[in-house]
């Protein structure tokens, strides 16, 4: 929990989709939730109904904007979409499988995980330009008034790059960051310097 006046952001991402489960890269291709990504956003919206949040604030893709209704729902404050919460586009490789990607491009997988080089390479967007936009959503968010908790929910990628931006941390260590489905951290501000980041809380009830 934060103090009086500090500021925390609930990074969330989206529950699972089908392609989730598949490991198809989804990108900007607006998969829905399935049933059990449904269930994980109830289950999380069960949590945030015992803390105070004064705002959501979405992605609007279909499955981070169903996620973000039903917490928005339990929660009862404003909803927001954000379209720079958009995940990173993946060109050419959107639908392809981490396997099949890994096959054609060994050195660009590694563990079922795509390395920094590989954004860009499919003719998508390349991490410098995902951290660039979510870096200025961080910057409104914090200038939006101290002791505020806000609830962001968006995507795997993104999350990491906005978590990497509050941290400092270089995005080369994005895969490091990369949320569960329905899972999160809790960042916590005073004065806009990070001062807490809480994984384990999110991440037990999801």
């Amino acid at each position: 929990m934060a103090g009086g006046h500090d500021t925390c952001l609930y990074l969330v991402r989206h529950g699972e989709t089908d392609w989730n489960r598949e490991r198809r890269l989804q990108g900007v291709i607006d998969v829905p939730l399935n049933e059990a990504g449904t269930t994980q956003a109830h289950r999380r919206a069960h949590y945030f109904s015992t803390l105070r949040i004064a705002g959501v604030v979405s992605s609007p893709l279909k499955r981070a904007l169903a996620t973000a209704t039903i917490l928005n729902e339990a929660c009862g404050c404003p909803l927001q979409v954000e379209p720079r919460l958009r995940e990173v586009d993946h060109g050419s490789w959107s639908g392809l499988t981490l396997p099949a990607i890994a096959r054609r491009f060994p050195a660009l997988v590694c563990d079922d995980r795509m390395r920094p080089e590989a954004f860009g390479v499919s003719g998508g967007e390349e991490l410098h330009d995902v951290y660039r936009r979510v870096s200025a959503v961080l910057a409104d968010l914090l200038s939006a008034g101290e002791g505020r908790s806000t609830v962001v929910v968006s995507h795997g990628v993104t999350l990491a790059l906005m978590w990497c931006a509050a941290s400092g941390d270089d995005i080369a260590l994005f895969n490091d960051y990369v949320p569960s489905n329905a899972g999160g951290v809790c960042l916590t501000f005073s004065s806009r310097q990070l001062v807490g980041a809480h994984r384990t809380a999110l991440e037990q009830r999801a």
